[in-house]
């Protein structure tokens, strides 16, 4: 159902999926950024649902995938891939579409709808469980961190991204596999690299704080199982925004992988509103 496809932007070659229907509207799901988090295994099922009505683009992001690993230093982990998703965005030329992001995917499409060349293209936009950067819980960060590619650690990962007590075999598997790819963990570790002579500082979210200045129709979907963020997330994001929408799974972080007929109601109801119909 989804073609695999490469595209060059300077020196980064970049790989996305896309199929569905032609005809219909443009959806572009921004998969998760955990170790082994790539397009398919994060919006496959997902994809399953919305093809026969909605024609699908999945870019895979810097270091994730099928895309190059390459870290930038000294920055956020969002921005060089903004930079990147904005340049991709441009080099397949996509009109308006409806955008939905799944943990930091959906971080990185909020933060997508107040870049102003970004956010034009943006008919709606949609974070599942993805908050921009703040309000994830310490103990979600420490099991995030502590990965060492095995099946048994792929699972343990999927306990926290799914909901408690899930063992769903056929994701973890696919998720091994992609943090097996050569640079994808040392993409991912590289960051807790720090200059000996430089005392480490926190860095201040600007978010949500910042996304008063979105003029796009948000929804955002929280998981009332959810252990990697803070309970009540979503109320503290969506007071900042205008158009806002929010509701609630009884799912864990990622009900797109654990609850796809849930999540696809959830959207097509929601694409339903803001085109119209």
């Amino acid at each position: 159902m989804l073609r695999e496809h490469q595209v060059k932007l300077g020196p980064v070659r970049t790989c996305y999926f896309e199929g569905g229907n032609r005809l219909g509207h443009t959806v572009v799901l921004v998969h998760e950024g955990g170790y082994g988090g790539d397009a398919p295994n994060t919006f496959g099922r997902l994809a399953e649902r919305l093809a026969d009505e909605y024609y699908l683009v999945l870019p895979e992001m810097l270091g994730f995938g099928g895309t190059d690993k390459a870290v930038f230093f000294g920055e956020n982990p969002y921005e060089p891939r903004l930079r990147h998703l904005a340049a991709f965005l441009d080099a397949l030329d996509l009109g308006e579409a409806h955008f939905v992001g799944n943990s930091f995917g959906g971080g990185m499409v909020l933060r997508l709808s107040i870049r102003e060349e970004t956010s034009w293209r943006m008919k709606s936009a949609t974070s599942i469980s993805g908050t921009g950067g703040p309000f994830r819980t310490p103990e979600a960060l420490k099991e995030m961190a502590e990965y060492l590619p095995s099946i048994e650690a792929a699972w343990r990962l999927d306990s926290w991204i799914l909901h408690p007590g899930a063992r769903d075999e056929a994701h973890a598997r696919a998720r091994f596999e992609s943090s097996m790819r050569p640079g994808q963990w040392e993409v991912m570790t590289a960051p807790t690299l720090r200059n000996p002579a430089q005392p480490e500082q926190a860095r201040p979210w600007d978010f949500p704080e910042a996304l008063s200045a979105s003029a796009v129709p948000t929804l955002l979907v929280a998981g009332t199982l959810d252990r990697m963020l803070e309970a009540g997330w979503e109320d503290m994001v969506a007071k900042h925004l205008k158009h806002v929408r929010v509701e609630r799974l009884e799912a864990g972080h990622s009900p797109n992988i654990s609850h796809p007929d849930d999540t696809a109601i959830l959207l097509r109801d929601f694409f339903d509103h803001v085109d119209g119909r």
